[in-house]
């Protein structure tokens, strides 16, 4: 049915229910797993730290990249009899949303699966949330995992 999924992960408790759907429809499917982490920068300015000086914004990127690979190397665990691959992204400015399509689009998926946190309010209806974007800009199906 399917020959290239891809799953967005990040440390939420959605995104590992949105892992287990993707292991369990690759190994059904007999396809190529890719579960990829976005590095987003903005999340910095978010928390608070937009006064960071360079020196200081480098090293918490360099710190986003590590966490963000060793959640990539601990969604590996369980994928035994799976084709998969793990592959960290780097939103460089733009929505993570556009930075997971667009690797999509250039892996060839054909079903995009992602945790749907299933927030409300006003920061949902500013930034609008990432699978929402996701489902509306992918080329590929996109699969909505809410916790369960």
């Amino acid at each position: 049915m399917y020959k290239n999924i891809l799953v967005a992960i990040d440390d939420s408790e959605t995104s590992r229910c949105a892992l287990a759907e993707a292991k369990h429809i690759a190994k059904t499917s007999q396809a190529k797993l890719y579960i990829v982490h976005v590095v987003d920068e903005v999340l910095l300015n978010m928390h608070g730290h937009a006064m960071l000086d360079m020196g200081s914004a480098d090293s918490a990127v360099s710190n986003l990249r590590r966490a963000g690979q060793t959640l990539l190397e601990n969604a590996l665990t369980g994928a035994d009899g799976i084709d998969a691959e793990a592959v960290l992204l780097e939103a460089q400015k733009r929505r993570v949303s556009e930075t997971i399509s667009e690797k999509a689009k250039e892996l060839s998926v054909d079903l995009i699966i992602i945790g749907r946190h299933g927030r409300r309010g006003l920061a949902t209806l500013l930034l609008g949330s990432v699978a929402e974007q996701l489902a509306q800009i992918s080329n590929a199906s996109v699969l909505l995992v809410r916790k369960h």
